[in-house]
């Protein structure tokens, strides 16, 4: 928050709609970069948020996650045996889970964390913060490699797949039953915001990957879909760093004509706040899902009598902006040429 807690509350106390306005939206994602969108799972009911695993839980740093990963390595090689699997599996949990003073809850009880199937929630030695992931999750290898240390293809597990012998549920496939929310979204991200992928966690820390990009930055990535689709037809995506496509994608939201209620513009909106458009309403309409999704993320407050009117605002209000950004390219690379 860039504002004080005085501020905040002062805002609150006058108006609970310009404080939604103000501070909801705001993610930070690789390298603490602000990224301003509106939370929402498409996948599930379009009321709930989606989740944001890492980031529901403290950060106990990095310091205290590579102790522990190379803790958990170590005791790994000493238990594990290949042609015992699933019982030497199920030993090294119950000594993980002893050793760190940190037991596994299938579910959590309150606060964020209750959206999710469970997580390793502190038994003893509060201080040192919570980790929102299995005791699997260590250095595989002797490089300091962070993955599943029954993963076939870690050296910890010497090429067999025990991933779905350590039973958290006291049965097999917890791996497929416990997973990271936002990772099931990538099959559904376009080749063009893969390539922003790739591009955001190019030289990142194993642990800010862990934070970061599991987390807000593939929702990001999900809710402006749609732009970077159109960024990429126009050939500004690959121009544009990560930073200068988050602000641009900031300043859309920021400067977005339709997140404004009845109570904001009155000249322009009916009085009945029945009359709005609900994230189900946008959802169902004829358009291209990624076109809609991108809405959903804007905040956008579409009214059913004037949807189709609103609907093309909304596209030229996109359509100056990214003229605005063609026009800046063009101006940057006569730059160069003239050096």
């Amino acid at each position: 928050m860039e504002d004080s807690e005085e501020k905040r509350l002062a805002l609150l106390k006058k108006s609970e709609l310009a404080y939604h306005h103000r501070y909801s939206g705001r993610h930070l994602g690789p390298r603490n970069i602000l990224m301003k969108f509106k939370n929402i799972n498409p996948l599930r009911d379009p009321k709930i948020s989606a989740s944001r695993y890492e980031d529901s839980f403290q950060d106990v740093g990095r310091e205290e996650m590579e102790r522990r990963f190379s803790e958990r390595r170590k005791l790994f090689l000493e238990i594990y045996k290949r042609e015992q699997p699933r019982q030497s599996l199920s030993l090294y949990m119950k000594a993980a889970q002893s050793s760190e003073g940190y037991k596994y809850k299938p579910a959590a009880s309150a606060g964020p964390a209750s959206l999710f199937l469970g997580g390793s929630v502190p038994k003893k030695h509060q201080q040192k913060g919570e980790l929102p992931e299995c005791q699997l999750l260590g250095f595989i290898d002797g490089k300091k490699t962070v993955g599943c240390l029954a993963h076939p293809l870690a050296e910890t597990s010497q090429g067999y797949d025990g991933r779905d012998h350590a039973g958290f549920f006291h049965h097999t496939n917890c791996c497929r039953t416990i997973g990271c929310e936002a990772g099931k979204e990538f099959k559904f991200l376009s080749a063009s915001a893969m390539r922003i992928f790739d591009k955001a966690v190019a030289g990142i820390s194993w642990y800010e990957y862990s934070r970061h990009a599991t987390s807000v930055l593939v929702y990001y990535l999900r809710s402006y879909d749609c732009l970077l689709q159109r960024l990429e037809e126009r050939e500004l995506l690959d121009w544009l760093t990560l930073e200068q496509l988050v602000e641009f994608t900031n300043i859309l939201y920021d400067e977005w004509p339709l997140m404004t209620s009845e109570e904001d513009n009155p000249q322009n909106t009916p009085s009945c706040k029945s009359d709005r458009m609900t994230s189900l309403d946008i959802l169902s309409t004829d358009m291209p899902l990624a076109e809609r999704i991108m809405y959903l993320a804007l905040d956008t407050r579409f009214l059913k009598d004037h949807f189709a009117g609103q609907l093309q605002q909304a596209r030229d209000h996109i359509e100056k902006h990214m003229e605005a950004l063609r026009r800046q390219k063009e101006k940057d690379c006569f730059e160069r040429q003239s050096l």
